[in-house]
């Protein structure tokens, strides 16, 4: 076996902004999948980010209204 260039993950753009839980509320802020599962990066009520995979959150299934609108998004 010779040496094999790294799989660049797909971008789960479906997942960023969706809230869930990990022992508090927080927001994903960036996802990827991978051969190896989804990582998404949170940010918690503290504004700390970090990498963490799906498994780990129980998503909400709600967008964070504060998160689009700082995206320019308009909500009707």
């Amino acid at each position: 076996m010779g040496w094999h260039k790294p799989i660049k993950p797909n971008k789960r753009t479906d997942l960023i902004h969706q809230t869930g839980r990990l022992k508090h509320k927080v927001t994903i802020v960036d996802a990827d999948e991978s051969f190896h599962g989804v990582n998404v990066k949170v940010r918690d009520f503290r504004g700390e980010e970090y990498w963490t995979t799906l498994d780990d959150v129980e998503l909400d299934n709600e967008k964070d209204p504060a998160a689009t609108e700082s995206l320019g998004e308009t909500r009707y």
